[in-house]
């Protein structure tokens, strides 16, 4: 907590270890509410420190009503530095006092996962944040659970926080680099204009707004990341780390994701967001090397063809979301065939097949498709998630993230079907994205107590290891991809920093 008087140090309130986010003072001020990651759940405590009360099992972001009665929060975990919340989510209703929580949004109505509640001055409707795989969107809901209402038609940030003015005649929430306010009516809750602009923030992504109850004020965070490809040098013989990671890529400013080796190693191709810039697919050699730019018009996720001279990727170039193919030399592209509503398409080993993440029903599964046509199979029917495929070497199987509660496991399916196999049971984040040459390993990005690194696990005996030794909890990996040499791995690495603003609002 920190005082806005001159000279006032900042009191830390908790102390546990237990990896405590999302406050919210009471409407009174007397008490906060929390979400801990480690006890899980949402907790609350007086406001100046001391024993606290768990009021949930479940959920977190909890948002006070206005009359200090309810807390409204959303069904999922809260997200951690580097990532959106996951999996399907609803919005909640709990006593402030605890006690059974009562479910407030359905699932799929709207289409999507439903996170941060934010409640209208007069108590009356809930605003929130739908997010699919296309584009979130800000509706509310009246606190009875029906009069569902879209506010905003254009989308969001995927970290987006939408809260009311004071006077309950507008809606603020980010999308981009930006702070926007749509007007709506206080009466239904339905849009009154068209959104408006109301400040710039730069390259920053803001989180967590908050208004003062006077309306003049808004206090946020804002955070940066210095996002880069690092390279983990590997023992081809043990499969273990050979030396230390290093960068591969150092651009302040632009984001690296997705790389894939070229069959003969020699190459690595991946996707690069410049500031400004739309995503493109960039190449260079594995020793970061020739660094080229491929794509013009947008292009992410790439994959590549068998003999090494082409690559495919996908792209909403023409609005809508299609499989393209370009020459890894030369730069010559066509349309392959369009994939809208699909995300993180991966091509198979011998480039006859597509697996990508297949969302029905708002729950994340896996499909895949014959290249060139239309008719998708669908591999798994989980009700909670089955996603983000990555090929087995041989392209028998195919490695995917399965989400359990809060934690996310990794999962192998034959690639024709079959019952998925469980292979991590970890508490924490598995994210798969590559196999080692031999078919046994798959390495993936893992989180354990909220602190990221990279793992592998393996196939035959289920045996889990570490492979970096990252202890902050702001550094993140992503996509982490083995060379077919077995000499590398090379993943995205971000390392988040913010700070807590305020800005007056005119």
């Amino acid at each position: 907590m920190k005082s806005f008087a001159p000279g006032a140090r900042d009191i830390q309130l908790t102390a546990d270890g237990q990896q405590n986010f999302d406050p919210a003072w009471s409407p009174d001020g007397k008490r906060i509410t929390y979400y801990s990651m480690k006890r899980h759940g949402i907790f609350s405590m007086p406001a100046l420190g001391g024993v606290s009360q768990q009021l949930t099992e479940f959920g977190s972001h909890p948002v006070w009503s206005p009359d200090g009665q309810w807390l409204a929060f959303q069904a999922v975990s809260s997200p951690d530095l580097g990532a959106v919340p996951m999996g399907k989510s609803t919005i909640w209703l709990v006593s402030a006092q605890g006690g059974t929580p009562r479910q407030l949004t359905r699932v799929d109505y709207p289409a999507g996962s439903h996170f941060a509640p934010s409640w209208s001055p007069d108590g009356k409707r809930i605003a929130f944040i739908n997010f699919d795989t296309r584009s979130p969107q800000v509706w509310s809901i009246t606190a009875s659970g029906d009069e569902l209402q879209a506010i905003t038609k254009h989308g969001t940030g995927d970290k987006s926080w939408p809260i009311y003015s004071p006077d309950g005649k507008g809606i603020f929430y980010n999308r981009g680099e930006a702070l926007w306010k749509t007007p709506i009516n206080a009466d239904d809750g339905a849009p009154a204009g068209e959104p408006l602009r109301v400040a710039d923030l730069g390259s920053v992504v803001i989180q967590n707004a908050s208004l003062s109850a006077s309306g003049k004020w808004i206090a946020y965070s804002a955070s940066t990341s210095t996002d880069n490809l690092i390279s983990v040098p590997m023992s081809p013989i043990t499969s273990e780390p050979a030396g230390p990671p290093s960068l591969l890529t150092n651009e302040p400013g632009t984001r690296h994701i997705a790389p894939a080796f070229s069959p003969d190693g020699s190459k690595l191709a991946f996707s690069a967001q410049r500031r400004g810039s739309s995503m493109n697919v960039w190449t260079t050699d594995a020793d970061g090397g020739n660094l080229t730019q491929l794509t013009i018009d947008g292009g992410r996720f790439p994959s590549w063809y068998p003999d090494g001279k082409q690559l495919a990727f996908l792209s909403d170039r023409e609005g809508h979301r299609e499989f393209w193919s370009i020459a890894s030399v030369g730069g010559n592209e066509r349309t392959l065939f369009e994939l809208d509503g699909i995300e993180n398409p991966r091509m198979s080993p011998d480039a006859r097949q597509v697996a990508f993440n297949f969302t029905k029903d708002g729950i994340i599964n896996l499909a895949t498709v014959p290249m060139m046509a239309t008719e998708l199979k669908q591999l798994t029917y989980d009700k909670e998630l089955a996603g983000w495929p990555c090929w087995s070497p041989d392209g028998q199987y195919l490695a995917l993230e399965i989400k359990r509660g809060d934690d996310t496991h990794i999962a192998i399916i034959p690639s024709k079907g079959g019952e998925p196999t469980q292979l991590t049971f970890e508490h924490g984040q598995s994210w798969p994205n590559s196999w080692s040459p031999d078919g046994d390993k798959i390495v993936f990005a893992g989180a354990r107590d909220g602190i990221w690194n990279l793992w592998w696990v393996s196939r035959s005996d289920r045996a889990v290891k570490q492979l970096t030794h990252n202890t902050k909890l702001n550094v993140f990996f992503r996509y982490p991809a083995w060379s077919p040499l077995a000499n590398r791995i090379v993943s995205e690495y971000s390392e988040n920093k913010g700070n807590i603003y305020v800005m007056e609002l005119r």
